[in-house]
């Protein structure tokens, strides 16, 4: 998780430790170790291992696939002039909200999950009954509180 302050713009992203041809890499590297092993179990007889481990591969495949559709994730707010811009990016979905400074409002309450609440909590971003979660996975809720009291002494400076 990254955050970064532009002065008037703060952007929360994941923080991808490895590259695209890195992933590939190790990628390429779990692969062919597990069908080394699984043609030398071949070899000694146990030949049904190998459709589990080419099951394996494509699960990992998968696994790589998803990670790399949302390495590009990242929300952000942009408070300029008179206008607070809310963007979200979710795999290619981008998602704008725009709201008056003077009227917005940044609470910092507990979110509640499909169950319930779960004792995490979340910076909503509201005005005139529109309300949009900001952060919800990217930052803790140390940085939450942190960037709710920056975010809020922002907006009083209008």
């Amino acid at each position: 998780m990254a955050v970064s302050d532009l002065g008037s713009k703060v952007i929360v992203s994941q923080n991808n430790s490895l590259s695209p041809e890195d992933s590939v890499k190790l990628f390429v590297a779990i692969a062919t170790i597990a069908f080394l092993i699984a043609f030398g179990f071949a070899r000694i007889g146990a030949w049904l291992v190998l459709p589990f481990a080419g099951l394996e591969i494509l699960a990992f495949a998968y696994a790589f696939y998803i990670v790399y559709l949302h390495s590009d994730d990242f929300e952000s707010i942009t408070i300029e002039d008179d206008r607070v811009v809310v963007e979200k990016r979710n795999d290619k979905q981008v998602t704008t909200v725009v709201f008056q400074r003077y009227w917005a409002q940044v609470s910092v309450r507990e979110v509640e999950g499909r169950r319930g609440a779960n004792g995490k909590k979340g910076i909503f971003i509201s005005s005139h009954g529109n309300e949009v979660e900001f952060g919800r996975n990217f930052i803790n809720d140390e940085q939450r509180h942190i960037l709710a009291r920056e975010l809020r002494q922002k907006l009083k400076k209008y």
